[in-house]
């Protein structure tokens, strides 16, 4: 019993759990495999379109954000209605 509260047997713990969880991870994809979408991923479409959109919206937020005047709210809501409306025709 005094050997199992020795250091030396404690630093081994480490890299079997370690082991052992590759050893389920790797089982478990072969067995089971990747899992599939469920739903369509209209991103991947329309990335570029919606990068563009944010580029363009997020100054806007920012000057919005630190000035806060009404000239800064008003160009942002515009712009801001504008992305969403893009947005819903994609």
């Amino acid at each position: 019993l005094e050997d199992l509260h020795t250091p030396d047997n404690n630093t081994n713990v480490e890299p079997r759990w370690c082991q052992l969880r590759n050893v389920i991870q790797f089982t478990a994809l072969e067995v089971l495999g990747r899992a599939r979408r469920q739903h369509q991923d209209w991103f991947d479409d329309n990335d570029a379109d919606i990068s563009n959109l944010l580029s363009e919206k997020n100054p806007l937020h920012k000057a919005y954000i630190v000035l806060h005047n009404n000239v800064t709210k008003a160009v942002f809501i515009r712009c801001r209605r504008l992305v969403q409306q893009r947005l819903r025709e994609m």
